[in-house]
C-alpha cells in the first residue's frame, strides 16, 4: 500500500516495511524545495518591483547631484517654472502700473536678478536633500539585495540539510541491511 501525501504535501511514513524514514525525508525535501522555489520566485518579483519603484526617484535625485546645469534644471523644471511665472507676473504688473521712470526699469532689472537667485537657492536647498535621499534609496536597495541573498542562502542550507539527512538515513539503512545479512550468514554457518 503506497503512502499518500497529507494536506501539506508530505508523505507520511508507512507504519511498517520499506525505508520509511528515507521516503519521508525525500517527501519533506521535495515539499520544502517547492515552497522554497515559490518563495524565491516571489522574492525576485518583489525585488524587481522595488528596484523599478526606486528608479525614478533615484534618477531625480541623481540629476540634482550631477553638477550638470541642464540636468539639474530639468529635474527642477516644475519648481523653476513656478518661480519664473511669479517673476513674469510681477514684471508684467510693474510694466502695467508703474510710471515710465528709472525706478520701474530698476525694479524690473532687479526682479531678473532675484529670479536667477531664487532658482539657484532652490538648487542649493535641494542638493543636500538629494544626497540624503539618494543614500536612503541606495540603502533600501542594498537591504533588498541582502534580504534576497539571505533567503537564497537559507533555502540552499535547507536543501543541503535535507540531502545530508537523507544520505545519513541511507547509510544507516545500509548498515542495518549489512547487519541483517551478517546475522543470516552467521546463522547459516
Amino acid at each position: 500500500m503506497a503512502a499518500t501525501p497529507n494536506s501539506y504535501g508530505i508523505t507520511d511514513p508507512p507504519a511498517t516495511g520499506g525505508n520509511s524514514a528515507t521516503n519521508f525525508l525525500q517527501s519533506l525535501e521535495g515539499v520544502l524545495s517547492n515552497q522554497g522555489q515559490g518563495t524565491f520566485g516571489q522574492g525576485q518579483a518583489n525585488y524587481s518591483a522595488g528596484v523599478q519603484d526606486f528608479a525614478p526617484a533615484q534618477d531625480y535625485w541623481q540629476s540634482i547631484l550631477s553638477g550638470n546645469k541642464a540636468e539639474m534644471e530639468s529635474a527642477i523644471a516644475p519648481e523653476k517654472s513656478d518661480i519664473l511665472s511669479q517673476y513674469r507676473a510681477r514684471r508684467k504688473q510693474l510694466a502695467a502700473t508703474g510710471a515710465r521712470s528709472g525706478g520701474t526699469n530698476e525694479a524690473t532689472a532687479q526682479s531678473e536678478y532675484s529670479q536667477a537667485g531664487d532658482v539657484a537657492k532652490l538648487l542649493q536647498r535641494l542638493r543636500p536633500q538629494a544626497a540624503e535621499e539618494s543614500a536612503g534609496i541606495a540603502g533600501e536597495l542594498a537591504k533588498l539585495g541582502l534580504g534576497e541573498t539571505a533567503a537564497g542562502a537559507g533555502e540552499t542550507q535547507t536543501a543541503l540539510n535535507a540531502a545530508l539527512a537523507q544520505r545519513g538515513q541511507n547509510i544507516q539503512q545500509q548498515g542495518m541491511e549489512f547487519g541483517l545479512a551478517n546475522t543470516l550468514i552467521s546463522a547459516l554457518i
